[in-house]
């Protein structure tokens, strides 16, 4: 039986979270220049502007929503019992979390210059390593994990492969932190991603091939 979320005080609080950068903006409107700096390269330099009502609310707009449609995937999940809750946990608060830390990014550096984006790779170290930590633990559904088409038809190998993957999101995680305190170029960064999805996307495969 599916519980109803606006009945989930949990699902409140996420909702209070993500209403507070609309408060920050709100509070900074004034000083915050016509164009303001929205997105950034790996450089850490601003590559893209965007109107400052953009910037002050309509971002923080596109978190919220993104938020709920997250509460209601998760909430309608036939097999939600098999999530892991501390995943469960991390998947929900991450939208409102991270639509204050994004707020705040756009907000100091518009308004003082100040430029926190070099941190971003150390929350995203982190959260990778968390995630590596508990997605062993993560049974079968459909909302959360790797979904691919040999993992949902079979939960062996949805064992195996996310068994495996951890091992492989902790050391991602690990070296992507490690990203934010030396000078290593870009490139490094795309290619740890890009193996974190492609081993266990490639180790399922092969499970599936040995099980015909």
């Amino acid at each position: 039986m599916k519980n109803n979320i606006f009945k989930t005080k949990s699902f409140w609080m996420s909702v209070v979270l993500c209403l507070i950068p609309f408060v920050l903006s709100a509070v900074f409107y004034d000083k915050m220049p016509d164009m303001v700096a929205t997105h950034f390269g790996f450089d850490n330099q601003p590559d893209n502007y965007s109107p400052k009502w953009i910037a002050a609310f309509l971002i923080p707009l596109i978190m919220l929503a993104a938020n709920v449609v997250t509460w209601f995937a998760i909430n309608a999940e036939p097999k939600r019992q098999g999530i892991n809750k501390h995943i469960k946990h991390v998947i929900l608060w991450m939208v409102p979390i991270l639509s204050v830390i994004v707020q705040c990014i756009i907000i100091m550096y518009s308004v003082s210059g100040v430029n926190l984006v070099s941190f971003v790779p150390l929350m995203i170290g982190v959260l990778f390593m968390v995630m590596g930590n508990y997605l062993p633990k993560c049974r079968h559904n459909y909302t959360m994990g790797i979904k691919l088409p040999w993992t949902l038809a079979s939960e062996e190998n949805w064992n195996k492969t996310h068994r495996m993957a951890g091992r492989v999101w902790i050391i991602g995680g690990i070296v992507i932190t490690l990203y934010t305190f030396f000078n290593m170029h870009y490139i490094l960064f795309l290619a740890v991603i890009a193996m974190m999805v492609i081993i266990p996307a490639v180790y399922s495969y092969i499970l599936y091939k040995q099980e015909l």
